[in-house]
């Protein structure tokens, strides 16, 4: 089972329309709605940045995997795919501690993704945003604490 971490706490994963590999979308425009990426790591060579870059419109969640407790090369491309105008949801999963949940939502993360052990060896309450940082809800996913 999925759990989310959001700005609100923890949610049960509301996404139910699979993931799409980047190398399996083609360039060309479609009807494709509600569609979502799942990029298992973040080193993109300039070629999948270009194609990420032009599916942009049609991709409504791009999952992001975390490689290690310290993957800076994830936080930053999340931060360049906010660069870049997407909007929608940005999801991290993998290896995120608590702790640092401030850190990955201020690089444009909207929520993260944990599975069912992770959840129990950190609970929502560990999940807490930095005294005085407030999110940008421009970029948000359906939970965050503005869209109520």
């Amino acid at each position: 089972m999925t759990i989310l971490v959001t700005d609100r706490g923890f949610a049960p994963d509301d996404w139910t329309q699979g993931y799409v590999p980047l190398a399996a979308l083609s360039d060309s425009p479609s009807d494709d709605y509600e569609l979502a990426i799942d990029l298992r790591c973040s080193a993109l060579s300039a070629g999948e940045w270009r194609r990420l870059c032009r599916v942009l419109p049609r991709v409504s969640l791009i999952r992001l995997g975390l490689r290690h407790f310290g993957d800076v090369d994830a936080l930053e491309l999340a931060r360049a795919i906010r660069g870049h105008g997407f909007t929608g949801r940005l999801r991290a999963h993998g290896a995120v501690l608590a702790r640092f949940y401030t850190l990955v939502r201020q690089a444009g993360f909207s929520e993260i993704e944990l599975d069912q052990r992770q959840a129990q060896r950190q609970p929502s309450e560990h999940w807490r945003l930095a005294d005085g940082w407030v999110p940008d809800h421009s970029q948000r996913g359906p939970h965050s604490a503005a869209s109520s």
